[in-house]
């Protein structure tokens, strides 16, 4: 039996959701059968024919979803990726509707007139084949969505539409082509389309690198430019895709404090023309605080304190010379030094502290000179000693202060052996400690300056010296039976009187005897005396 596709108008079609044609079956052609008996028949199938073909649908459908539930199982835990959970319920709703509108076909077939019972058969079989084929191509135009929009999702977060550009253009105008082709169930070419959108999606991905370094330079030469709504808006998009990018974030900053830094600037650049630059100094330092790398900012502050610094200079610089001409060279030198501290290699300044520190270094010399002498005429000699000392320490080769240091070493040393002497004057009973002190009158008496002191301290040494070296006459008596001894003198022998002329100092006389016992006498001649007379006789017997 031929059978052919019915025309029918688009509220007889199916859904277009699913692309699904309903095969009308023909009218049968007359038979030489009678007519009761075919009519009968005809009753008969048509209630078999509709179950077979609703039961035909049911498994139909069934088959899909457990097709497409192994391979799209349901995520139980709830954390499932929102994506795929939207293409499942896409197709939930798909797979209802499909089975909505055929069973409304199925319905509506009750006006036609069915076919044999081979021939239902054979449309049911062609009918499941175009489901199924239909079912698979919408898999595929769902899978090529859902990797779009995946790759979508993450370039709007990364704000595309403020970089993506023609790239980004074209990616939309495929995928509103493939949401076109999609409802109208042209579901492999939608697939190709979300495919094509898909690789201009991936492209954008791939290029996000590339595309941030070009909105950190063109927002960094923006501010450059004094362009700040230009390099907020390039600094902005680069942030979105590298949120916490060092180098954006801080030129995001100094965009937006731009406006500021720049009235700070030209009132600093108004205060210079009007000659206020302590003003313009402030403005310029507070443009700098907010944004430390502002250019004219500190260009502006540069020039501002050059020229505080030209002007501080040049006072220093007067002052000082004023107080060296003036002969105050402390104060010169302090002056100078802080003239120094504006321009640190200024061959002017360095010149004059040279002249200024020859100045002092004279004029302290010229004062120790002055104290030095002051302290030899006062015979303050280990005062003067220090003074010479001190003019050395500035300069090793000053004569004066050579043969002062010389001059003061040797009063020094005298001044002490003079001394001893005087505070011991019974050392010069020891002959050598008598030379000593005749040395030291003789070495006192070629130093100079002679000062009435050391005459006076001299001169008393001298009567020492003299009283020391004169003779006192010493008479010793006896019995002529005695045998006298005289520590430092010698032995005497016997005798009844013996004079002796001894220099001062300590004596021991002994006398002995046989079967007497012996006699010690202590003799003190004293300088300046004229006679000392002594007994020495042995009287006792053993």
């Amino acid at each position: 039996m031929t059978s052919h596709k019915s025309t029918q108008s688009p509220q007889d079609r199916l859904s277009p959701d699913h692309n699904v044609e309903i095969i009308t079956p023909l009218k049968v052609r007359s038979q030489s059968v009678q007519e009761d008996s075919s009519r009968s028949w005809r009753w008969t199938v048509i209630p078999i024919s509709f179950l077979i073909i609703v039961l035909g649908i049911i498994g139909t459908g069934g088959l899909f979803l457990i097709r497409h539930l192994s391979k799209h199982p349901m995520n139980l835990t709830g954390h499932a990726d929102q994506t795929a959970q939207s293409e499942v319920d896409a197709h939930g709703k798909a797979l209802s509707e499909y089975s909505r509108t055929a069973k409304l076909s199925v319905e509506s077939g009750n006006r036609s007139v069915p076919v044999p019972f081979e021939g239902q058969q054979a449309m049911e079989a062609e009918q499941t084949a175009d489901y199924e084929k239909g079912a698979f191509q919408k898999e595929a135009a769902d899978k090529a969505l859902a990797g779009f929009l995946r790759l979508k999702k993450e370039l709007e977060e990364k704000g595309v539409v403020e970089w993506g550009g023609k790239e980004y253009e074209e990616m939309t105008t495929l995928s509103r082509k493939a949401d076109a082709l999609f409802m109208e169930n042209a579901f492999l070419p939608a697939a190709a389309k979300y495919a094509q959108a898909e690789e201009k999606a991936a492209e954008l991905v791939d290029n996000m690198g590339s595309v941030f370094q070009r909105l950190l330079k063109e927002g960094g030469k923006a501010l450059e430019a004094g362009d700040s709504s230009t390099a907020r808006k390039k600094l902005r998009g680069a942030l979105m895709i590298e949120p916490s990018n060092g180098a954006a974030l801080e030129n995001l900053e100094r965009a937006e404090k731009f406006d500021g830094v720049r009235r700070l600037v030209e009132s600093g650049e108004k205060h210079e023309k009007n000659n206020r630059f302590a003003f313009a100094r402030a403005d310029y330092q507070e443009a700098l605080k907010l944004d430390s790398e502002s250019e004219d900012a500190q260009k502006g502050l540069n020039r501002v304190n050059e020229w505080i610094v030209g002007e501080q200079f040049q006072r220093f610089m007067s002052d000082g010379l004023t107080a060296y001409h003036n002969g105050d060279y402390p104060s010169a030198r302090t002056l100078l030094l802080k003239a120094k501290a504006f321009r640190p290699d200024s061959r002017e300044v360095e010149n004059a502290l040279v002249q200024v520190d020859a100045a002092i270094r004279l004029a302290e010399i010229e004062k120790l000179q002055r104290n030095a002498v002051t302290a030899e005429q006062a015979e303050a000699w280990e005062q003067a000693l220090k003074t010479y000392l001190a003019v050395l320490k500035i300069d090793p080769n000053i004569g004066f202060a050579v043969k002062g240091k010389d001059r003061a070493l040797e009063h020094i040393r005298v001044a002490k052996r003079i001394g001893f002497f005087l505070q011991n004057p019974d050392t010069m009973e020891s002959s050598q400690q008598l030379q000593n002190a005749i040395r030291v009158v003789d070495g006192a008496e070629t130093l100079q300056p002679k000062g009435p002191r050391l005459r006076a301290r001299l001169d008393e040494l001298k009567i020492l010296v003299d009283a020391a070296r004169t003779p006192v006459k010493v008479i010793i008596d006896s019995d002529d039976l005695t045998e006298v001894v005289v520590y430092k003198v010698g032995k005497l022998g016997r005798f009844s009187l013996r004079e002796l002329s001894l220099r001062p100092g300590t004596y021991t006389v002994v006398g002995s005897r046989n079967g007497y016992k012996d006699v010690r006498e202590k003799i003190i001649v004293k300088p300046g005396r004229k006679v000392l007379r002594v007994t020495v006789i042995c009287r006792n017997k053993v």
